[in-house]
């Protein structure tokens, strides 16, 4: 696990700055900058890692940022790219994909997707 690599990928790729980040994640530029560099790294990160390899569930499931159990290894590549591109559909297009999907769609699955509309 690299985590200065990926935060400085995720920084360029969102197209933020270091002080935005900081602002945002309420700690400092200096901090920001201090793992951008791989000076510092959170110790909690390397224990969030081994508890979820050991469970085999994802890190954001932990940390209550989905209520996805599923470990990241477990997607397949084809669900990773329709994922990596959703915020990037129109909300027309997402129409019709939820109409393609609504067949296979459990009522709570269903419910969720309904709640997305009305962001």
């Amino acid at each position: 696990m690299n985590f200065s690599k990926r935060l400085s990928e995720a920084i360029e790729y969102r197209g933020v700055s270091q002080k935005w980040l900081a602002d945002k994640s309420n700690t400092t530029e200096a901090t920001i900058s201090r793992y951008m560099n791989g000076k510092a790294s959170p110790a909690i990160l390397e224990i969030l890692h081994d508890i979820a390899v050991a469970l085999n569930v994802s890190a954001d499931y932990l940390i209550g940022i989905t209520n996805l159990p599923q470990s990241k290894e477990s997607i397949s590549e084809e669900e990773k790219v329709i994922i990596s591109v959703w915020s990037k559909v129109s909300a027309e297009d997402k129409q019709v994909f939820y109409a393609l999907l609504n067949r296979y769609l459990s009522p709570d699955e269903r419910a969720i997707l309904l709640r997305g509309d009305k962001r």
